[in-house]
């Protein structure tokens, strides 16, 4: 299964290469700015551009554009979508340009994040033309206008709402608000949730399926965002994630899956974590080792952990019962499943 992932994965990085490459030319500006005779220099050009090409550069598991071209696949379509996986992966990317200004992250991939390199501004700049730049694919897809229309309909609704998973995240951190379960999920599915649901419509609609396999599937890829995300949130608290610190939720005061369960549990604790998180975040991720640690065993030790996994864990088995009895078995479908099985956000 992983040669079969990576074979489509080479191919992908060849369409992300193609959408942004490594040296800006005029028809580059022509495609993205839909000008016939744009003026600038490309230098300049290159300049603003770099923030962004700078963090998708540095790699990344992509399942995202993965999991849309095997939704094209599954509904035989072949290679159709991969000249479109870009519309999954770079708003992906600006999603953490911006992502990490507002948390005040000081990594990102295993280096220093993109706004400490080249400033807030260009960052935000980049940021916001990594959601926009792909939707150039869709102009010049050979799709049908009605096909372009519903992928138009699709990329829109998902932005929005990975904008409203991101406003309650930050909301969250920056205040005493504990939300319950149920409401934590709804976050996850605005914020990890929206980009996995988006492969799956673009990608069955761009591999000639019907809307309603494209809301099918679209909603269970939705539901492997969400239960990426809680293993996410497990992995910081415990081995913690590549390129990122252990712990660093803490220092940004994310009120994980685990940071939930613990207090829902724990209610008379609720003052001391706040404590801890307060200082952490006060010292910052080089200096807070003893609040992450500290916070982290509390966290541990009333089951929370284990209570999160359990419930990513049913999401992603719920997703791959729903894949086992609507689509027939193919190498789009096993893949899919080997996903599911094998992958954290």
């Amino acid at each position: 299964m992983e040669e079969l992932y990576n074979d489509r994965l080479q191919k992908i990085e060849k369409q992300l290469r193609k959408a942004f490459p490594s040296k800006i030319t005029f028809e580059w500006v022509k495609t993205a700015a839909g000008q016939k005779d744009p003026l600038g220099k490309l230098e300049e050009y290159d300049a603003f551009c770099e923030p962004g090409r700078e963090l998708l550069n540095r790699g990344g598991k992509r399942w995202r554009p993965v999991l849309m071209q095997l939704s094209c696949e599954i509904v035989g379509g072949k290679d159709s979508a991969l000249p479109l996986t870009p519309l999954v992966e770079f708003p992906h990317n600006g999603s953490l340009v911006i992502d990490d200004i507002e948390d005040k992250s000081e990594w990102r991939r295993g280096e220093k994040a993109v706004h400490l390199i080249y400033g807030d501004d260009f960052a935000i700049n980049a940021g916001n033309l990594l959601y926009f730049m792909p939707t150039s694919l869709i102009d010049n897809s050979d799709l049908t206008d009605s096909q372009k229309l519903l992928l138009y309909k699709y990329y829109s609704e998902n932005l929005r709402r990975l904008h409203l998973g991101q406003g309650f995240d930050i909301l969250w951190h920056n205040s005493s608000i504990i939300p319950d379960p149920a409401e934590y999920e709804q976050m996850c599915r605005f914020k990890t949730g929206s980009l996995a649901r988006l492969a799956a419509q673009a990608g069955v609609i761009a591999g000639g399926g019907s809307p309603e396999t494209a809301e099918l599937l679209g909603e269970v890829c939705e539901n492997m965002g969400v239960g990426f995300q809680i293993l996410d949130d497990i992995k910081n608290l415990t081995t913690g994630n590549p390129g990122k610190g252990r712990g660093d939720d803490i220092v940004e005061g994310k009120k994980s899956l685990p940071v939930i369960y613990h207090l829902k549990n724990n209610p008379t604790n609720t003052s001391k974590l706040e404590t801890l998180f307060k200082s952490a975040k006060e010292k910052g991720f080089e200096y807070a080792a003893d609040e992450i640690n500290e916070a982290i065993d509390l966290i541990s030790s009333s089951g929370a952990l284990d209570e999160a996994k359990k419930r990513a864990q049913e999401l992603l088995d719920a997703s791959t019962k729903t894949i086992s009895d609507n689509f027939k078995q193919s190498e789009a479908s096993k893949l899919i499943i080997y996903m599911l099985q094998n992958f954290v956000k």
